[in-house]
């Protein structure tokens, strides 16, 4: 199962800074940047379905909608930045539809940059889009950049899918109308979803409706049954059925073990 992060979507110079030394993350993607920077021991991460090992004082970029899991076991400790787009415009714009050949970075010489962004607190917003931007230069200057169409098979499509279903989940939409829209033939679309995803695009788009639709009830953002209408669900029936297929819980268990969850912390 592919999760889609919406905790990092959507917030404007959004900074979140963890720590992590037992640490494993399924297969997810989100719209805001990242990068893991290994403080001791080794961490793993696949990445676009390439397996990457990243050593001691080295750290691996993620971009935009990557597809990525994360891996590392004590006494290996990681920090884990993860930021909105807006904090480096400019490292966006010369991007574009580019990626890192090689997504990890030496910071051996480096570590005072990166100690410094960890003991900065997520209000400073000017320092830290200065940190960030000067870490993002340093990963300018030392790798080579290559068209994101150089993927594995199916990826870059995958990718304009969740483009897409990210700007009309709440609409009702049908691969037909992806295939038409991007144009492409609509068998070739399935395809690739379910080589990546070992699901048929349908189950896919009700899987990113109910993550959407768990953040939803978790920050209480109204009833069951406006949050099935907010998620693109055309009854309420559905959204219930397909909820707990999903989830193995009904919206209503899950709302009331969150809201419990909260009360006790």
């Amino acid at each position: 199962m592919i999760i889609y992060q919406f905790e990092n979507i959507g917030n404007a110079y959004d900074y979140k800074n963890n720590h992590h030394s037992d640490w494993f993350v399924p297969t997810h993607l989100h719209e805001y940047s990242e990068f893991v920077f290994t403080k001791k021991g080794v961490f793993y991460m696949t990445l676009d379905g390439k397996e990457y090992t990243v050593p001691e004082n080295h750290l691996i970029f993620i971009g935009p909608n990557q597809l990525h899991e994360c891996r590392c076991h004590a006494p290996s400790s990681v920090m884990c930045v993860v930021f909105s787009n807006d904090f480096a415009p400019f490292f966006y714009s010369l991007m574009k539809e580019k990626k890192f050949e090689n997504p990890i970075f030496d910071f051996s010489d480096s570590t005072e940059l990166i100690q410094e962004l960890d003991s900065t607190s997520g209000d400073k917003t000017v320092k830290l889009s200065g940190l960030l931007n000067i870490i993002l230069d340093k990963m300018l200057e030392c790798g080579s950049l290559i068209p994101k169409d150089k993927l594995l098979p199916n990826m870059g499509i995958f990718y304009l899918i969740i483009n897409y279903i990210s700007r009309n989940f709440t609409e009702d939409i049908h691969l037909s109308d992806v295939a038409r829209d991007l144009g492409y033939h609509e068998k070739y679309l399935s395809s690739a979803v379910k080589s990546l995803t070992g699901v048929n695009f349908r189950t896919f788009l009700a899987m990113y409706r109910v993550n959407y639709a768990k953040t939803l009830i978790i920050n209480n953002q109204g009833s069951i049954s406006e949050i099935a209408a907010k998620c693109g669900f055309s009854s309420i029936n559905t959204f219930n059925r397909m909820f707990l297929k999903i989830t193995g819980v009904t919206p209503s268990v899950f709302k009331r073990e969150k809201t419990k969850s909260k009360k006790i912390h």
